[in-house]
């Protein structure tokens, strides 16, 4: 049976300098510095078009952080990602939806 869920990245994700943390239905995304990040959710690989996001906001300490959301419907053949590509990292980091979480 499928039913409408918001998508994010629904994982946990661990960088040095930048974390994403699972809020169902959503993935919030904080760093120190820069601001510029670049995050994308994809389904079966590729991206998706129709993605909300939060303004920048600043925490007391001055990291930043932003929230990205959309709506689907999951299936038993599709797959659910989450790609984050930051100055901080070597390469994008891809976390897949786990959905037993």
């Amino acid at each position: 049976m499928s039913r409408s869920v918001a998508l994010a990245v629904l994982a946990l994700l661990s960088l040095s300098g930048l974390e994403a943390i699972q809020r169902t239905p959503k993935i919030q995304v904080y760093s120190r510095h820069p601001s510029d990040i670049e995050v994308d959710l994809l389904k079966n690989g590729e991206r998706i078009e129709k993605v909300e996001h939060s303004d920048l906001s600043f925490s007391k300490d001055w990291s930043f952080y932003l929230l990205y959301y959309t709506e689907f419907t999951p299936t038993e053949k599709d797959e659910y990602a989450c790609r984050v590509n930051h100055v901080t990292l070597s390469q994008p980091k891809i976390v897949k939806w786990d959905r037993d979480m």
